[in-house]
């Protein structure tokens, strides 16, 4: 009996310990509801007379007149007085591509059969003793070590290309051997600084791209700062560290036209023969630059709309210098045909290219490969980005002084570009197919149809008016 009770009397206990409990967080709820709602009603007092006030009306007026990006530079410009410095490029979008759609066919023309085997390869500069045979037309543009990007990044741009079955670009920085070594095939750039120019250097080249200015900077001298030029870096350009380097507005080898045609020769020369690029940002006065470019005997022309990202650059030079690479590669691909050099000059067009849709619509306009850079270092950063955000930008994984660059996998950073490249490559075959098209060559101006009438008269197509009817 005895037991009995203490069981019982435990029992009633527990059930008295476990009610107190409740009542306890029952009250402590309730009283951190009504705070909430106390704090919610005088919370909404005041947001509605925010809501309510000129001063919200002030900002609201503001804002819409400018963007979040627009304020906050000039904040930038305000406190610091120097040239912005902006990665990637412009982020403005002057035309789009997907006003230009792509026409299959149907029984008009036959698809092409899955058991027909397609061809994507290209060749650069046929017209040289030595030609650029690549597997596919997309191209990695160049991008500088030092300047811009770390040893393993370029490195791994170099392992993607050759997987791939593409070219790597150097870029405008010094000659690494690890990237060379890298690489299947090793595009050159010949830039305005004074550096990377010995002939044990350029025999090593596929092809040389003698850079005259790209999309993002144009024309305009470079100056990278003595904080950079540490270490490695100073040694390959070489230069003394903490030095600022400037990379020159022009050749300063070129004075005339003579001197131009003599420098290609020169190179053909040296090089034993293989192509010879020139590389230009886009222009309204795209024909005239053409016309004293091709005078030298290059093989093949480099042409970077004003959408073309960069390491770094003043905003005024990729958001209000150059010209879009829809019309620029509309107009040099009609210079070239009425020059009667198509198929003889080859045409490579970059800037603000970043889907499988956006490369094949170039090619169907007239180039002959198409080159990407922003596109390039977020698919080789990939997941490896996690590294670096959210307390550092993505470029803290690839640059040179990146804070986060040592954590970088260039061989995990190589194959996340290639499946990207692979991707894009299989997409651009499956759509050139439903054309009846056996090889990315064949593409053409026919393949193309124009939502609005601006787009058609640029790039010379058909158009489609609101009723459905062509234009």
């Amino acid at each position: 009996m005895e037991i009995y009770k203490i069981a019982v009397m435990g029992t009633i206990n527990m059930i008295i310990l476990v009610i107190m409990i409740g009542i306890i967080v029952f009250l402590l709820t309730a009283i951190i509801l009504m705070m909430i709602y106390f704090c919610y009603q005088r919370v909404r007092g005041e947001i509605a007379g925010l809501l309510l006030s000129p001063r919200f009306l002030e900002m609201l007026n503001l804002f819409s007149k400018l963007t979040w990006q627009v304020y906050f530079e000039s904040q930038l410009r305000a406190r610091t007085g120097k040239a912005l410095e902006r990665p990637f490029g412009t982020p403005l979008h002057f035309y789009s591509w997907n006003k230009i759609l792509l026409q299959p066919c149907y029984l008009s023309n036959r698809p092409l059969e899955p058991g027909i085997p397609f061809d994507s390869s290209v060749i650069l500069g046929p017209a040289a003793r030595k030609p650029l045979r690549l597997n596919n037309p997309i191209l990695i543009g160049g991008m500088s070590y030092g300047g811009a990007l770390s040893v393993q990044a370029k490195i791994a741009l170099a392992k993607a290309s050759a997987l791939f079955g593409t070219a790597a670009n150097s870029g405008s920085g010094p000659f690494l051997k690890e990237e060379k070594a890298a690489a299947d095939k090793f595009i050159f750039q010949y830039s305005r600084g004074f550096w990377g120019k010995s002939e044990a250097v350029l025999r090593q080249a596929d092809m040389i791209e003698i850079s005259l200015g790209h999309g993002a900077w144009s024309s305009a001298p470079v100056r990278i700062k003595g904080s950079k030029v540490i270490h490695r870096y100073a040694r390959e350009l070489p230069m003394i560290e903490g030095l600022d380097v400037l990379i020159e507005s022009r050749l300063t080898e070129i004075e005339n036209a003579s001197d131009w045609r003599n420098f290609i020769c020169q190179l053909k020369d040296v090089s034993g023969g293989i192509p010879i690029a020139v590389k230009i940002g886009a222009t309204h006065h795209l024909e005239a630059e053409l016309a004293l470019i091709v005078d030298g005997g290059i093989d093949i022309v480099v042409i970077d709309g004003t959408e073309g990202g960069s390491h770094s650059v003043p905003p005024i030079l990729s958001d209000d210098v150059g010209l879009p690479a829809l019309p620029a590669l509309c107009r040099a691909s009609q210079f070239l045909k009425e020059q009667k050099l198509t198929g003889k000059i080859s045409l490579i067009i970059g800037g603000g290219l970043y889907t499988p849709g956006d490369f094949l619509k170039c090619l169907a306009l007239g180039a002959d490969a198409v080159m990407i850079g922003t596109i390039a270092i977020l698919a080789v950063s990939h997941t490896q980005v996690s590294k670096s955000t959210p307390w550092e930008p993505p470029t803290g994984l690839v640059y040179y002084q990146g804070e986060a660059a040592r954590k970088f996998n260039p061989d995990l950073g190589a194959i996340h570009l290639y499946r990207y490249l692979q991707s894009c490559a299989r997409e651009m075959e499956q759509a050139a197919r439903t054309m009846g098209k056996r090889s990315f060559k064949e593409m053409n101006k026919i393949d193309l149809a124009a939502t609005e009438s601006l787009y058609a008269q640029i790039a010379g197509i058909a158009g489609i008016s609101a009723s459905g009817m062509k234009e």
